[in-house]
């Protein structure tokens, strides 16, 4: 029996390598909705849009925030970013850019990008306090529903040293 169970993982490990090293390299199709994505984000972000920031998501997204604050939901997320456009990140301009695309078989993938915000008067809470630029890591795992690729959990976290 032990001998059977150990055969199963270990066949069951194999063909989940073989998927996981096979759905690595992202297509056009992935790539082109990766950069949609953050193009949406920046251009949205730009324009204090809260509408069409929370285009990117789902409706049950989660977003940790680069203060470690965990959102649920797009509506929270929209929140947050309409609430700090409105206060201290007003007049502020995100550009952003894809470092990474990892696939999570046909339907998963992580989108990993830079993000950089000048512009505001004080630096956000969490973030380096003399900085003139904001630089973030972004990671968002995003999820393919009926041809639509769309954020379902995303992490933001602050780079140190600007």
């Amino acid at each position: 029996m032990q001998l059977l169970t150990t055969a199963c993982a270990t066949l069951t490990l194999f063909a989940l390598a073989l998927d996981v090293s096979a759905a690595t390299t992202a297509g056009p199709e992935e790539k082109a909705a990766a950069d949609a994505m953050v193009t949406r984000f920046a251009d949205s972000w730009n324009r204090a849009d809260g509408a069409a920031y929370g285009e990117n998501y789902w409706p049950e997204a989660e977003l940790v925030n680069p203060s470690g604050a965990v959102l649920n939901g797009q509506k929270a997320i929209v929140q947050e970013h309409v609430d700090i456009w409105a206060g201290i990140l007003k007049g502020s301009h995100a550009s952003g850019k894809v470092r990474r695309i990892q696939l999570l078989g046909t339907s998963y993938m992580i989108v990993d990008f830079d993000l950089q915000v000048s512009g505001f008067r004080h630096p956000p809470p969490g973030s380096p306090p003399d900085a003139k630029v904001l630089r973030n890591h972004l990671k968002h795992v995003m999820e393919k529903r009926n041809g639509v690729w769309k954020v379902l959990s995303a992490q933001n976290t602050f780079i140190a040293a600007n």
